[in-house]
């Protein structure tokens, strides 16, 4: 038994001897080395920006399974493109503590310093991209501010991405407009141009000019998002069918969800 013990003990040695041998041989990645020192730098927590989300009782939101909860920071003044930092949480509850700051930032380098704008969403489904049924709440802050208190009490409502404006004819095509013809009015994702369209309507009755609304409750695939950047294309069709045809008369122009005061003119009169 002694003898067992003491074999044991010695392969125990070159067990860990081993170990070692196998660590030093894979040294840790240069990008997991910068991270780690990043974490313990001592000044790293210095402008962070903390405080409390809550959410609006009147809204009576109830969470899906996939909820995800995100914190966005953008310099005042920018609207769009990356955010400087952003968060995201999975497990909360309201009200929830939170902390952003320039470990969260996006891109090496840059500095979470300065007046910016705090967004923070609950997104139902989880894909950090705004949709209808998530809820959201603003609030500007300085870097380093404590006890901020983001509200969320922006309902996301289907309508705010629909694209709203007019359809016109042109001078040179107004004779050729058929008495019996319909308006489809549908969009493709960008860079589709074969396929069924995201979302579409069709307008037995035609006046020109036009007003339109087209969004998410035109999708033709359930669960499909309505999302951009897209090619708003308008149509009258002689047969009543969709697609394009001889004597049909249309238009194109870019757009994006939630886009207002659109002009779409048709110009283009299609034929063999």
């Amino acid at each position: 038994m002694k003898h067992l013990a003491l074999f044991l003990f010695f392969w125990g040695i070159l067990g860990v001897t081993g170990c070692d041998r196998d660590l030093k041989e894979h040294p840790l990645p240069e990008s997991l080395k910068k991270e780690l020192a990043r974490k313990a730098d001592p000044t790293i927590h210095i402008k962070d920006v903390s405080g409390t989300i809550s959410l609006n009782p009147e809204l009576k939101v109830s969470l899906r399974p996939s909820a995800r909860l995100f914190i966005f920071a953008r310099p005042e003044g920018v609207e769009a493109g990356p955010p400087l930092a952003v968060k995201r949480h999975s497990v909360f509850q309201f009200p929830f503590e939170f902390e952003i700051g320039q470990l969260h930032t996006m891109i090496d380098g840059t500095q979470f310093e300065g007046t910016m704008n705090l967004t923070v969403r609950l997104d139902q489904d989880g894909n950090r991209k705004s949709s209808p049924g998530d809820v959201e709440g603003k609030v500007q802050v300085i870097a380093g501010q404590k006890g901020v208190q983001l509200v969320l009490n922006n309902l996301i409502s289907a309508s705010e991405y629909n694209i709203q404006g007019t359809v016109s004819v042109s001078v040179a095509l107004q004779s050729k407009v058929p008495e019996n013809g319909s308006l489809f009015i549908f969009v493709r994702a960008e860079n589709v141009e074969r396929g069924p369209p995201l979302a579409v309507k069709r307008i037995p009755d035609i006046r020109f000019p036009y007003e339109f609304t087209l969004g998410p409750e035109d999708i033709m695939v359930p669960g499909t998002s309505f999302e951009g950047p897209m090619v708003l294309t308008a149509r009258i069709d002689v047969d009543g069918d969709a697609r394009a045809g001889p004597g049909d008369i249309e238009g194109f122009i870019a757009a994006k969800p939630g886009d207002r005061n659109v002009e779409l003119l048709l110009n283009h009169l299609t034929g063999p």
